[in-house]
């Protein structure tokens, strides 16, 4: 019999289960356990089946699959019942991240064989190349945590390593994240460009850079969204993309602050106009009536379905094939750009974190120390051009 009980740590809810299994056929005495640390209570209701079934099988203490053997399988197992409680985007971070970057360094290697000694030397290699590595720390202790509750291991040997200090090197070398964005003349010639070679492109794109919006966010902009006389966007949703099933969904935004309503400019909500046109004509060569205020934005013309965010990633890779001089930013970027931007035209850092939606402003303080960090910059040039002179 299991009894679960609900308790709280740091302020977090949390679930803990003490579970009388039955008498030991061997030794003849009661087998007791008990866990702690889940966030939900049917995970600890699954474990405790699994327990109970362990037992019943003559299984318990050991590793609840035979085919659970490598850090690889582990992961997997653990995925399926992760990947259940967060948003469909965060679960594909998560994986892409681990088969980028954790696989290669320990997805072969026996769960029961990896010893504090590997477990340093895997903490080091990432410490070495990435500057903030312990986002792969998270994909590698999440595994064993849930190994040591299922009972296949003893101890997760990652929690007794030391934490070495980042180095500054990047991972991505072609974008360094430090100037993953555009200046104002950089951002102009970018939507000229585009302007002229495909306008929903440009639609997309001037709306990232000139609202701060996510690409998912913007993604899952309906045209009820858009108040025209107030000049405003309410934002409530963005679009997810669900590799299992392989179909990209409506949910909440990212964070309680992602909800929000900004006001735009007048350009850019006459362009709107002009796409929302351009849109209609275009989607009712394909049998769709796009005249109502449920129409997406952005969508598929020939079976009217809204898109993915990591579409805006094709689009842009598609700009910049055809114009291979310009500058190269990410998608996010954008984002980023309308914030450096914001701060240059003399916006404080209270406006700038809520008109993106950033849950807290350490995000909007990084941005803010990068464009000050320019303007040291163009302070000395300035003063060494006036002497020079």
């Amino acid at each position: 019999m299991a009894q679960i009980i609900k308790y709280t740590k740091k302020g977090e809810s949390l679930y803990r289960f003490k579970l009388y299994l039955g008498i030991d056929p061997v030794t003849g005495k009661r087998v007791e356990t008990s866990r702690r640390g889940f966030k939900r209570k049917k995970d600890a209701e699954r474990v405790i089946r699994q327990l109970q079934l362990d037992f019943a099988n003559g299984n318990y203490g050991k590793a609840k699959d035979t085919n659970i053997k490598t850090f690889d399988d582990l992961f997997n197992l653990w995925f399926e019942s992760y990947e259940n409680t967060v948003k469909p985007n965060t679960a594909e971070t998560k994986k892409i991240r681990y088969k980028r970057v954790v696989k290669p360094l320990i997805g072969n290697a026996n769960i029961k064989k990896i010893t504090p000694a590997l477990a340093q030397q895997i903490v080091n290699k990432l410490a070495a190349k990435y500057k903030s590595y312990r986002q792969y720390l998270v994909i590698l202790n999440s595994p064993l945590n849930y190994a040591v509750k299922l009972s296949m291991l003893d101890v997760n040997v990652f929690k007794l390593v030391i934490f070495p200090k980042a180095t500054d090197k990047k991972k991505y070398k072609h974008i360094e994240s430090d100037n993953n964005f555009y200046s104002k003349d950089e951002l102009i010639t970018f939507l000229e460009n585009v302007k002229g070679y495909n306008f929903k492109y440009y639609t997309f794109f001037r709306l990232l850079a000139y609202s701060g919006m996510r690409s998912g966010e913007c993604l899952a902009l309906q045209w009820k969204d858009i108040d025209f006389n107030e000049q405003t966007i309410t934002i409530t949703k963005t679009t997810a993309y669900n590799p299992g099933k392989k179909e990209t969904t409506i949910n909440t935004p990212k964070t309680k602050k992602s909800k929000r309503v900004i006001s735009i400019d007048d350009v850019t909500l006459t362009v709107l106009k002009k796409w929302k046109l351009q849109q209609q004509k275009k989607l009712l060569k394909f049998g769709f009536n796009a005249n109502n205020s449920q129409q997406f934005l952005f969508t598929n013309p020939e079976t009217n379905q809204y898109y993915p965010s990591h579409v805006a990633t094709s689009w842009l890779g598609t700009v910049y094939r055809n114009f291979p001089d310009m500058k190269k930013i990410t998608a996010h970027g954008f984002r980023h750009t309308h914030a450096s931007l914001l701060f240059e035209s003399g916006a404080n850092i209270k406006e700038v974190q809520e008109r993106l939606g950033h849950s807290t402003s350490k995000m909007t303080l990084d941005i803010y120390t990068h464009v000050t960090q320019n303007r040291k910059q163009e302070t000395s040039l300035k003063f060494a051009n006036f002497m020079q002179n």
